[in-house]
């Protein structure tokens, strides 16, 4: 009887255990049998279109034959090839699009709002003469008119920047170059064998140092000038060498003028020969006494002596001359009283 008693009370034990799981078991088969296949199969549907949109990649809308830009198109009707659209024109690596009428293409007209001309674009297009850039052209690209001989001038918009590397290289024909804006790049050989004037606006006159910059860099090939056909930029080395050159003869020409005035000192000596023919002539006539004699020499010397520190040696001998003359009297009178005073008694006046 215990027997049987714990063996009920262990299976009852048993079947509260298990309840649980098998309730759990029981409300997931309930739930999978309630759920719509169909809303199972649309939920699978869109999780693989889902993946698949994620993976493929929408294709590139299809660009029409004239196309040369996300928006531009050209034409060409007669010799002129107009382009017209906004922004950036294609670079091309090869031929551009308009490479069919190379030979007949003698205008290019530029519309809308284009600020870029593509590389290689016009490359050899030999036959090319005019060219309208519009009012908004930025850049033009490398190569862009590489070897256009037939080009003379080009007038670029005041919103030019830049000419691309060898973009008029070999426009050997190229000679006006006109510039309504500021100072552009140049970048290089972007105006290798090209003899031309470029003209900025008078208005707005570029840095004389850029100018001087690029003129070096060009080798005087290119000039540059105000729009009016001044130069404001002049080198300095060239103007400095002839004004030295005329100052060296003024210089020699005023030596002789104080040359000149030398010879007017000989005009005091050539008075005084004057004055030595005059004085013997009034000496002969009478023989003066020794104390006029005396005082006269005396005069004559005194008025005489600033003449001889000015008149030099002539002077000297002149007064020299006039004095001899006056002594000589004075020397015969006393040699003359002298012979007459001894009388009989001699010289001392007593007899022998």
């Amino acid at each position: 009887m215990k027997l049987r008693i714990l063996s009920g009370f262990l299976a009852v034990l048993l079947v509260f255990t298990l309840a649980p799981a098998v309730f759990s078991v029981t409300a997931a088969a309930t739930e999978a049998d309630s759920t719509d296949p169909a809303e199972s199969t649309e939920s699978t549907e869109v999780t693989e279109i889902t993946e698949a949109t994620e993976i493929t990649e929408p294709a590139a809308p299809a660009r029409e034959p004239n196309q040369c830009g996300e928006d531009m198109f050209w034409f060409f009707e007669e010799d002129t090839l107009t382009i017209s659209g906004t922004g950036r024109m294609d670079d091309f690596e090869g031929d551009a699009p308009w490479a069919a009428h190379k030979d007949q293409i003698k205008a290019l007209i530029l519309e809308g709002k284009i600020t870029y001309i593509g590389a290689r674009a016009f490359k050899g297009y030999d036959k090319l003469e005019l060219i309208d850039f519009g009012q908004h052209l930025e850049e033009i690209g490398e190569e862009a008119f590489w070897a256009c001989r037939g080009l003379a001038a080009i007038v670029l918009p005041e919103s030019f920047k830049v000419f691309g590397p060898s973009s008029f290289l070999g426009c050997s024909n190229l000679k006006e170059i006109h510039c309504a804006g500021r100072f552009p790049s140049f970048r290089l050989n972007c105006m290798w064998e090209v003899y031309a004037t470029i003209y900025y606006p008078v208005e707005r006159p570029w840095r004389v140092s850029n100018i001087a910059e690029m003129e070096v860099a060009f080798k005087g090939r290119i000039e540059f000038l105000a729009s009016d056909g001044s130069d404001q930029y002049i080198p300095t080395e060239p103007t400095e060498e002839p004004t030295e050159e005329s100052t060296e003869p003024t210089e020699e020409t005023t030596e002789p003028t104080e040359a000149t005035t030398e010879p007017t000192q000989p005009s005091e000596e050539t008075t005084e020969p004057t004055q030595v023919t005059e004085a013997p002539t009034e000496a002969p006539t009478q023989a003066p006494s020794a104390s006029e004699s005396e005082t006269e020499v005396e005069t004559e010397a005194a008025t005489e002596a600033p003449e001889d520190s000015s008149g030099g040696m002539g002077g000297l001998t002149g007064l020299a001359i006039v004095a001899g003359v006056m002594l000589l009297p004075i020397g015969g009178a006393l040699v003359y009283r002298a012979s007459s005073g001894r009388g009989k008694y001699g010289s001392r006046g007593k007899k022998r």
